[in-house]
């Protein structure tokens, strides 16, 4: 069994949260595309749903709980995935190109780290993400 975890600064404000949870979805889908379902999930109407085919859960954290999470993900040999989106991303609206330039010429700290997405076995999803609370 599979699980998604996104993992969000806890002092985002609502709108943005969405924002960078989308985001980050949005990246893991074109990184696995397994993770959505390649085959259309349709109602008895003909009205198409989303096809998701993990759990997925969405949790708080502080920044530095943000990027410790990074650094863990990074240095385990397990089979978890993982990707950021930045406060960096969030001020460079429609600047694909320069949002690329500074995030390559910055080290991770730098970025001020918004959000986290962490996906693969239930279990080790679960083991890294157990100490957020719930996103209410």
């Amino acid at each position: 069994m599979k699980r998604i975890a996104i993992i969000l600064d806890k002092n985002l404000e609502q709108g943005a949260a969405a924002n960078v949870a989308a985001l980050l979805m949005g990246q893991a889908a074109l990184n696995e595309p397994g993770l959505y379902s390649d085959q259309p999930v349709l109602d008895q109407s003909g009205v198409q749903h989303a096809g998701i085919r993990y759990s997925t859960v969405i949790l708080k954290a502080g920044e530095n709980q943000l990027i410790n999470l990074v650094k863990v993900c990074s240095e385990d040999n397990d089979s978890l995935r993982h990707l950021v989106f930045t406060q960096t991303g969030q001020s460079l609206n429609n600047a694909f190109e320069q949002y690329a330039s500074e995030i390559a010429a910055m080290a991770l700290e730098a970025t001020k780290v918004v959000g986290v997405i962490v996906w693969g076995e239930d279990e080790s999803v679960r083991a890294k993400t157990k100490k957020f609370s719930v996103m209410k």
